[in-house]
This record gives C-alpha cells, sequence and structure tokens, in this order.
C-alpha cells in the first residue's frame, strides 16, 4: 500500500541517492582490496627477499643478524608469490626507496613524507625505526602523514594499537588519537583520514589542517606519494590533487603506476585492464594518461616543472648489476618476457617545483629513444587460425610427409603430449602416447634432420635443465633415447645444416656457444668460430634462422647473460660441414632486433621474417611485433598485424613456434604469457602467408 503522506517525486530522489551512494561505496571497497593483494605481495617480498639481501638489519644484532619485519603485522599470514611477481614488487619497493634516498642526499632540510593512499603500507615505521640499521639516514630529518579512508585508518591505526613493535616506533599513547579513533599525531607521525576523491576535502587537509605546520612551511620538503592509488580516481580529480600539492612551496610528488603504452589493444594491457574492471576498481587514469611523455606533460602543466620519468625497466637497469645478481640467486627465474612486459607498464614518475633540484644521475632516466617510421612490407599477410594451440614454450617440426608437430612446453604445467596440425591448419589432435617418452619439458628445440625429429635439451624447473637428446620416428610414432649433450642446455636455438647435421646456439648453459649434433653417429661435435667480421658471444634465448639453398644463417637478438643486455644485432654466418667451422660473414645492427625469445624464419635468401619476443627497449605493438628483414639492405619493414586481429585475438607473441611450411607459408603456433598477477593469456595460432 502506498503511504499517502510520502512525496512520490522525493521518493524517488531519495532512492536514487542512496543507490548513487551504496554505488559509490562498494567502489570505495574495491579500491581498498587493492590494498590487501598489493600488501600481501610485499609481504613475500619482505619474507623471501630482503633478509637474504642483508636489508633492514638490526643495528645490535649487525650484518649476521636477522633482518626487521614491518609488513608482517598487517599480513600475518605470509602467501609466497612467483618470483616474477616478487621480483616485481622488489622494484617497487626500491622505487620508492630509491627517490626518498634521492631528495634526502640533496638537502639538509626537514623532510615530511606524504603517503597519498597509504593503505597497509608500513613505510613510516621502517624509516622511522631506530633499531633498523637502514633507517639511520633518515630518522632525524623524516616525518610522515598517511592519508586513506577513514575505515582503512582506522583498522591501521587498530594494528598500530595491537602491535607492540609498531606502537613503540612511533610513540604511541591514546592521548595522539582522535575521538574518531582515524586520525594519529605522534611525534613524527600523523594519520589523517580523506577520501581522496573528494578534492575539497583534500584542499582542506593540506592547505587549512593548523595541527599539521609542516605543510605550510617553505623550509620543510614536502614529498608526496602516490604509489598506484591516484590511478583508480578520474583523471580530473587525480589532476586536482597533483595541482594541489604543487600549491605548496618545496614540493616532490613520486608517483608510480600503470602505463598502457601501446594502446588499450596491446595483449598485456587489454589483460591489465580487463583485471582491474573485472574487480570492479578500474584503472581510469591511465585511459587519459597512456605514455611516459604524456605523463611528463601532465605534471608539467599542473606546477611541477621540473619532472624525470621512464618505466621500470629503466629504473631495473639502474640497479647496480651486484644487487640484481643477488636477486637472480634468491629464486630461480625463467620469466624474462612476463618481467620485461610488466616493467613496460608501469611508470615511475618523479616530479618536483623546485626548479633547481637536479635529478640523482644514477636513477635520472633518459628519453627513450623513438623508432624511425617504418615502411609495410604488404607482401606479408596474417590471418588467424579457427582452432588455438594454448600451450607456451614447446617446439614444432616439420616432417618429411608435411604433418606438422607440436611437443611439449606449458599448459599451464609442463606436458610431454605430441600436437599434430591437420594440413589445413584447422585441426589440432593430441596423439596417443607412446610406452616411453621424454619426460615433460619446455624450452627445448625439436628439428627434422633425415626424417628424424630431433628434441634437444630443454628443462623442468629453471633450476632443473635437461642434457638429453631424444628422437622421434613420425612414421612409427616412436621415441628412442639419444646421446647427450656435454651439458644441460635449454633456451637454445638449433637449424638443420645439411649433412645429417644440426647445429645448436646459445641457451642457458655451461657449454660453448656452438656445439653440433650428427645424426648419422648420433654424437654431439665440436666446432670452431670464426668471427671474421664481427664477434659472436654465447646468449639466451636467440632466434636462428638456416637457408640450406644459399648455406647462410642468421642470429638474431638473445641476452648476454654476463651484462644481462639483448643485443640489437643480426650476425650472418656459414658452416663448412666438413670441418664444422663456423664463420661470421657480416652484421647488421636495428633497435627492432634487439628481442628476447623472438622466432625466426627464412622468407628468401635475403630476407627474414622476425616474430615476437619482448625487448627491455621498447613495448611491441600491432607493426612492430612482426618485421621483415632485408639483410642485403640492411633494412626492417613492418608486417601490419590486421585491425580486426590485433583487437579481437591475443596477440601475445611470447613463447611461440614458427614453422616454415613452404616459400610461401608460414604458421605461428601456441604462445602466451602470465600478464603479472592479471591472470593469463593464450596467443592466437596464426597463418603467415607471403606473396
Amino acid at each position: 500500500m502506498v503511504d499517502p503522506l510520502v512525496n512520490p517525486t522525493l521518493s524517488s530522489l531519495e532512492n536514487r541517492k542512496n543507490r548513487q551512494q551504496r554505488k559509490l561505496k562498494y567502489a570505495d571497497m574495491a579500491v581498498q582490496g587493492t590494498n590487501n593483494s598489493s600488501i600481501a605481495s610485499k609481504r613475500s617480498v619482505e619474507g623471501i627477499y630482503l633478509s637474504k639481501l642483508g636489508a633492514n638489519k638490526s643495528v645490535d644484532e649487525g650484518p649476521s643478524g636477522k633482518s626487521l619485519e614491518y609488513f608482517k603485522y598487517f599480513v600475518p599470514k605470509m602467501v609466497s608469490r612467483s618470483p616474477c611477481i616478487n621480483r616485481g614488487y622488489w622494484l617497487r619497493l626500491h622505487a620508492i626507496r630509491s627517490k626518498l634516498e634521492s631528495i634526502n642526499s640533496s638537502t639538509d632540510k626537514e623532510i615530511m613524507v606524504v603517503n597519498l593512499g597509504c593503505g597497509f603500507d608500513p613505510l613510516a615505521f621502517q624509516l622511522l625505526d631506530k633499531e633498523n640499521a637502514d633507517s639511520q639516514l633518515f630518522l632525524e630529518k623524516f616525518s610522515f602523514l598517511d592519508i586513506d579512508y577513514s575505515d582503512l585508518m582506522q583498522k591501521k591505526i587498530q594494528i598500530i594499537q595491537q602491535e607492540t613493535e609498531l606502537s613503540s616506533i612511533i610513540g604511541f599513547d591514546q592521548e595522539s588519537l582522535s575521538a574518531n579513533r582515524d586520525a594519529l599525531t605522534c611525534d613524527k607521525y600523523y594519520t589523517r583520514p580523506c577520501d581522496l576523491n573528494n578534492t575539497k576535502s583534500f584542499d582542506a587537509l593540506i592547505n587549512s589542517s593548523t595541527d599539521l605546520p609542516q605543510l605550510h612551511d617553505p623550509n620543510v620538503v614536502k614529498v608526496f606519494i602516490a604509489e598506484v592509488s591516484l590511478a583508480y580516481m578520474k583523471s580530473e580529480l587525480a589532476d586536482r590533487i597533483i595541482e594541489l600539492c604543487s600549491g605548496l612551496q618545496n614540493t616532490h610528488f613520486v608517483m608510480l603506476e600503470q602505463l598502457i603504452p601501446q594502446g588499450p589493444y596491446e595483449p598485456f594491457s587489454k589483460q591489465m585492464l580487463k583485471h582491474f574492471k573485472n574487480n570492479d576498481s578500474p584503472l581510469q587514469s591511465v585511459t587519459k594518461y597512456q605514455t611516459i611523455k604524456s605523463q611528463q606533460e601532465r605534471f608539467q602543466s599542473l606546477g611541477f616543472e621540473n619532472v624525470n620519468a621512464g618505466d621500470m625497466l629503466q629504473l631495473w637497469n639502474s640497479v647496480s648489476k651486484e644487487m640484481r645478481d643477488k636477486i637472480d640467486s634468491i629464486q630461480p627465474f625463467d620469466e624474462l618476457e612476463e618481467f620485461h612486459l610488466f616493467c613496460h607498464h608501469y611508470i615511475i614518475c618523479h616530479s618536483t617545483n623546485d626548479k633547481k633540484f637536479e635529478f640523482t644521475s644514477n636513477y635520472k632516466f633518459e628519453p627513450q629513444t623513438s623508432l624511425e617510421t617504418l615502411e609495410i612490407d604488404y607482401s606479408v599477410k596474417i590471418e588467424p587460425l579457427s582452432s588455438d594451440l594454448k600451450r607456451t614454450f614447446g617446439s614444432s617440426v616439420l616432417t618429411d610427409n608435411g604433418s606438422i608437430l607440436y611437443h611439449g612446453g606449458c599448459n599451464p604445467n609442463r606436458i610431454n603430449d605430441t600436437v599434430c596440425i591437420s594440413d589445413d591448419l584447422q585441426e589440432f589432435t593430441t596423439l596417443e602416447k607412446p610406452s616411453v617418452i621424454p619426460p615433460a619439458r619446455t624450452c627445448h628445440t625439436w628439428t627434422n634432420v633425415d626424417g628424424m625429429c630431433v628434441l634437444i635439451g630443454g628443462r623442468n624447473a629453471p633450476h632443473k635443465p635437461y642434457s638429453d637428446t631424444w628422437i622421434y620416428d613420425p612414421e612409427l610414432s616412436t621415441w628412442s633415447e639419444g646421446s647427450p649433450l656435454p651439458e644441460p642446455r635449454f633456451r637454445h636455438s638449433a637449424v638443420a645444416i645439411g649433412n645429417s647435421k644440426i647445429l645448436i646456439f646459445g641457451g642457458k648453459t655451461t657449454g660453448s656457444p656452438f656445439i653440433i649434433y650428427n645424426a648419422k653417429s648420433n654424437k654431439y661435435e665440436d666446432c670452431t668460430y670464426e668471427g671474421g667480421v664481427t664477434e659472436l658471444v654465447s646468449v639466451i634465448s636467440p632466434s636462428m634462422s638456416y637457408d640450406l639453398e644459399s648455406g647462410q644463417g642468421a642470429i638474431i637478438g638473445g641476452m648476454d647473460a654476463t651484462s644481462n643486455t639483448v643485443s640489437p644485432v643480426l650476425h650472418l654466418f656459414s658452416v663448412d660441414n666438413e670441418s664444422n667451422t663456423i664463420t661470421s660473414r657480416r652484421a647488421m645492427s636495428h633497435p627492432l632486433l634487439a628481442r628476447y625469445g623472438a622466432q625466426c624464419s627464412h622468407i628468401s635468401s635475403s630476407k627474414l621474417l622476425v616474430v615476437g619476443g619482448t625487448s627491455p627497449d621498447r613495448l611491441f605493438n600491432d607493426q612492430t611485433s612482426i618485421v621483415v628483414v632485408d639483410t642485403e639492405n640492411s633494412r626492417a619493414d613492418s608486417v601490419l598485424i590486421p585491425k580486426d586481429i590485433w583487437e579481437e585475438h591475443a596477440v601475445c607473441l611470447v613463447g611461440t613456434s614458427l614453422q616454415r611450411i613452404s616459400n610461401t607459408q608460414m604458421v605461428l603456433l601456441g604462445g602466451g604469457v602470465t600478464c603479472y598477477g592479471f591472470g593469463a593469456i593464450s596467443n592466437s595460432s596464426l597463418r603467415i602467408t607471403i606473396a
């Protein structure tokens, strides 16, 4: 029954208002949920990495003592993350810490750090802890202001009250706590509740608060930190927050958040945006400020004229080799493609309204080099297959009867199945397993020589490489074990070079850069490398192709394990099968050849198709993921991935296998990647036609 005393118009407005408030509250809770995931990942880094890196040692116990821990109070149960996520979150911790160290070294003035959307971040407790040997440089000069939603600040303060170690660091007592129990005022630590979406409230907090005199003191350096906190806000609201901060004298702003440098349809970007949208915490600023350049211009237009910014891979490359080697030693790691992609999708931006401030040379990012406009090679056409092979880092082979076989890889666990692809490339059939079969593996090679398919090396886990050799007879569908490699090897390349021989190059191994497998004798043979025009060092995950007609091979990219640099060079070589001598003939360099884990195949004696992989220098897009290299003219042309394929299919060219079927046709099988903590994507298998 309708209440006659209720005005229906006013009632409708009230209901609409209530629904809107519930919607906003739910959105706020979703954003707060991202804090829980982030803080749990940082706890994993604290538990697994920091102590082994010698961080946060007690002043009393010295370098050999245990490390002090801070995240554990907010994440009581540690969940171990993957090696790539741990490495990424270590880098996030380092990003903020390195900027504070840079600012600290530039001034003798007092510094107040304002952590916007702080969540449960214990940064203040770490740097104010007198017992922490790493914090001694910060103790006298630093104070901290944590800002976040009221209910989150209440929970944080409750934990601080309960944990004696935390409350003693900041000198907590009941008199320092506000009536709403969401604000603390200690000697060097403050918390204040604020919904950053309410910019008027934030304005009042930083410009009108009489109990925070440091914010208005020109002799106090203010450092605002926004670690993936403004990213969930509408860009106009986030911009207003930045603009308000720039109005305070002697201010720095350190921001770490997402990028989509090649637009929203690049596979990792698409998955990242989808992940946050599905979690009801969509990324908003990044749709307007997609690139490093646009972020720099953003801060300059909002009052921070002095800006230095780069992606997280630039930051990683600035870390000392000694530290990177220590990190490598903590957890077996073989997800470099995933790490490249993650790092290209995050910016660390340091801006200040202090025009005289000089950015520390160690962490000053140089502008990324732009590519010259590429010509498009319209002779190469791309089309998706109707079926997908949802596997990564396996290997394919073309048998003498024209069948394509694909063996091993991950889905997502390592497997030892063999798949047969039909002649029309539309059907994928898993073959019945014989009684004798190689152990499951990934990152191996499979090469046809004399009608036999020779599988070489690979790995189980990153610290469990294989040295075995297996020969598959496609006529009998049987496996037999061959002579083992002298040393284990994976992430290498292998090509048939005629005379019943396979040339193997590079990979993760302690062995020689080159080695030859002789199928007739079932033995591995040493070979000689003559540098000739260029010197060639062993690299991990190179791509290699060999043209039997011209007797010329090519090696592209790969990472030098000693210097951790990815080569931008294409090396042309020849092989003398009688003496097992490899001779370097010529080399060309191009920025788009700096690839890790790419695939390549000859189109003709002087042209190669290069597909996928990742680069430390740039994120590939629909015009740079696939290129044709003309070795005669030392040029690279773009193969355009059609708009409908790029936008509607997953074109993540990592862990793929490129198989040449004929002079006019190739097929790209499998591939995909785990997109950090955002979920996994599988690549669409593609038919490549050369006119």
